[in-house]
């Protein structure tokens, strides 16, 4: 009787079994389908998101052409129109140079060629990930390969041209390394990691937690490596706007619109709960500011220190190591401020390395089932409508708490086997470690509060179609500058609360005007500046024009190789010619004229901190000497000098009396106030602000300089 009883079970654990796979193999079959049938052929198609953004990177350090403002919108879609590049809107914010070195073989090739070439690289990376994951974790071939195509991010990560396989390859390829003991090739493939992307730094955390110094080593030599590789390739200067302006920044979450639900981070949940913004989010549960800076830094340290925490210093079992390493890479996911769509394409491995675990264990169906569900619900597409369709909050974000019941899954798959020789006492240094850590996130995040939003008593009014506003002047009552819209770019004309959009079928960059006319930069194969005049000739290879007040001269750049040269148009002579005022060894950035028709610019040399330069119109030059220094702008009576200096990384706005050479600081919030230009009785400064916004997404203020009084 027993042995029936036996054999009945066995008979129907095979047919369970047998239905398992049936449903493995069906799923399987489909998801390949769609991924071949839908996703490559739309991908190889067009150029969209991010690719054009690696590719336009790379080919300009390949042209050897000026690198160091590849971080700035404008002068970036500048240099997107000069090649060709069929894309809207192009951007570097957050992504590291390093990371778009990928892209370095193919980025002579035409931009969708390349994005074809590049398509064919990441199918050559999903075969050698999954044989990796699969030598790793000894689960059979039909289970990775599901775990794979159940990961709507990796379609993603296919339309938009990302990266993330090949980052997903670094992490596989460290974690088989660490588990078959070569400690020292996984910390430097991890440190090599971070130049892609900046969150797996943190598992030298781990390495330090583990006492292995060994992979510590490694990781402290890949990341250094990387570094320099950077520096080597695009610059000092660049680097260090990624280190001082624009990582701040992506660590707030603030690196992009930190209102967007899509990007489903806690840093989302807190900026629309707690931050007032006029225009990206006007009615927050309450404003408190102080609020998000505390909750931010206390809910990634909860969230993120058990991985830690839970971590066996002298485990030697290569499941424990699987789980460990999983959870630190979950973890990261959760806290991460910026987290896209395509970014889960990473949960393919520690999804992988879970799965096992539970199968070594034998744990029933439900476990496995909940971490597949799981996974394939955080690749779920639509959570940004559900986000943006929710009328609470709390609800804006459904991926995260997904995100996070993942996580917390990986804590429980730790705790349920128990620490040997757990030192007690090492486990409170790192409490300890976090303790003061959180301490000093939240003091720095309060201190950033401070006068963050006064700024807005200063704000003009501005449409919910633009994006960002640059590069204002005015025309009498009537303010023109450069909006960034969905669509690209276009002059925007404000007369009071009335804001209209000019359309023409290139991008325009830059807009200048005196009393009597308007001179725009339009933008395409080459830059051309186009008077409102119509008797007026097009200035052909020209950008980012200036006016002088009285209408006698117009300046304007000529670029080589992304490098800027100021060249003078005599407007009541044009015939006589232009004139070339400044050395081809200088890159000039922005510039201003003075009553004489002398102009101050500024400009580096030779990938140095920009400064503040005079020139006359004889080309003559000199320094004014203050380094990191921008955007100047003389006030039309020729009194005052508004200028913007580099300061804690942001720039802030300094005013400068050219008669006793007397300066004022004008703010001090912790964000940019740039671009000034100034009303036309010189009693007012118009400047782009992005107090409260992300970085560089400016609206524009007015506010009345009291010292002139």
């Amino acid at each position: 009787m027993e042995q029936i009883v036996e054999d009945s079970a066995l008979c129907s654990r095979g047919t369970r079994s047998r239905w398992i796979h049936a449903i493995e193999w069906i799923l399987l079959g489909v998801l390949t389908a769609y991924l071949c049938v839908h996703t490559l052929p739309a991908a190889s198609r067009v150029l969209n998101t991010d690719f054009p953004n690696y590719y336009l990177t790379a080919r300009l350090a390949r042209e050897k052409s000026a690198t160091s403002r590849i971080y700035e919108w404008v002068w970036l879609q500048r240099q997107k129109d000069h090649r060709g590049i069929d894309q809207r809107i192009v951007g570097l914010i957050p992504i590291t140079p390093f990371s778009t070195l990928a892209t370095w073989p193919i980025a002579r090739l035409r931009p969708l060629a390349a994005k074809r070439l590049w398509l064919a690289f990441n199918l050559v990376l999903v075969v050698a990930t999954a044989l990796l994951i699969q030598r790793l974790t000894q689960l059979p071939w039909r289970q990775v390969l599901l775990v794979f195509v159940l990961s709507m991010p990796l379609n993603k990560n296919f339309l938009f041209g990302q990266y993330y396989l090949l980052l997903l390859f670094f992490l596989a390829l460290a974690c088989w390394c660490y588990v078959r003991e070569k400690r020292l090739l996984s910390g430097l493939l991890i440190g090599l990691s971070f130049g892609l992307k900046l969150f797996p730094i943190v598992y030298l955390a781990y390495f330090l937690r583990r006492k292995d110094f060994k992979a510590f080593f490694g990781g402290v030599v890949g990341s250094s490596l990387a570094v320099l590789i950077s520096i080597a390739v695009f610059g000092e200067q660049v680097n260090k706007v990624l280190l001082a302006q624009v990582l701040p920044w992506s660590l707030r979450g603030e690196g992009m619109n930190p209102y967007d639900p899509s990007t489903a981070s806690i840093a989302t949940l807190l900026h629309r709960s707690f931050i007032y913004e006029p225009q990206w989010n006007p009615h927050p549960t309450v404003h408190a500011a102080w609020a998000f800076a505390i909750l931010l830094p206390l809910m990634q340290t909860v969230l993120f220190a058990p991985a830690i925490l839970l971590v066996d210093p002298k485990g030697t079992t290569s499941q424990r190591t699987k789980l460990e390493w999983s959870a630190i890479l979950l973890a990261s996911l959760a806290i991460s401020t910026l987290p896209a769509g395509y970014h889960f394409t990473l949960l393919i491995l520690p999804v992988c390395l879970i799965w096992e675990v539970l199968q070594e264990r034998r744990s029933s169906l439900i476990a496995p089932t909940s971490l597949l569900l799981l996974f394939a619900a955080i690749g779920y597409p639509g959570w940004k409508d559900v986000g943006t369709a929710s009328h609470f909050v709390v609800f804006s974000v459904p991926r995260l708490y997904l995100v996070v019941a993942l996580t917390c899954f990986s804590y429980r798959m730790l705790t349920i086997t128990r620490l040997k020789n757990q030192c007690i006492r090492s486990r409170q240094l790192w409490v300890g470690a976090f303790v003061l850590m959180t301490a000093f996130a939240i003091l720095m995040a309060l201190r950033h509060q401070k006068g963050l939003y006064e700024d807005y008593r200063y704000r003009l009014p501005t449409s919910n179609a633009m994006l960002q506003t640059d590069n204002a002047v005015t025309q009498g009552d009537t303010i023109l500058s450069t909006a960034m819209l969905f669509d690209g770019y276009h002059t925007a004309i404000q007369d009071g609360t009335n804001i209209q959009f000019e359309h023409h079928a290139m991008d325009e960059l830059a807009v200048t005007a005196n009393t009597k006319e308007r001179w725009r930069e339009e933008t395409g194969r080459e830059s051309t500046i186009v008077s409102s005049l119509p008797s007026r000739e097009v200035i052909h290879n020209a950008e980012a024009p200036v006016a002088s007040y009285d209408g006698r001269w117009l300046a304007y750049l000529r670029e080589e190789h992304g490098y800027g040269q100021i060249w003078l148009r005599t407007l009541e002579r044009s015939a006589d010619g232009d004139k070339l005022l400044t050395p081809v060894d200088m890159d000039v950035f922005e510039m201003t004229f003075l009553p004489n028709g002398s102009l101050i610019f500024s400009a580096q040399l030779n990938d140095s901190p920009p400064r503040l330069f005079i020139v006359d119109q004889m080309g003559i030059t000199r320094s004014l000497g203050q380094e990191e220094v921008r955007y100047p702008a003389v006030s039309p009576d020729g009194h005052w000098l508004a200028f913007d200096l580099l300061q804690g990384g942001n720039w802030h706005l300094w005013l400068r009396d050219l008669r006793s050479g007397q300066t004022n600081r004008l703010t001090d919030a912790d964000c940019n106030n740039v671009e000034p230009s100034w009303v036309p009785d010189s009693s007012a400064l118009i400047y782009g602000s992005d107090c409260g916004r992300s970085l560089w997404f400016t609206v524009l203020c007015r506010r009345t300089i009291q010292v002139l009084r």
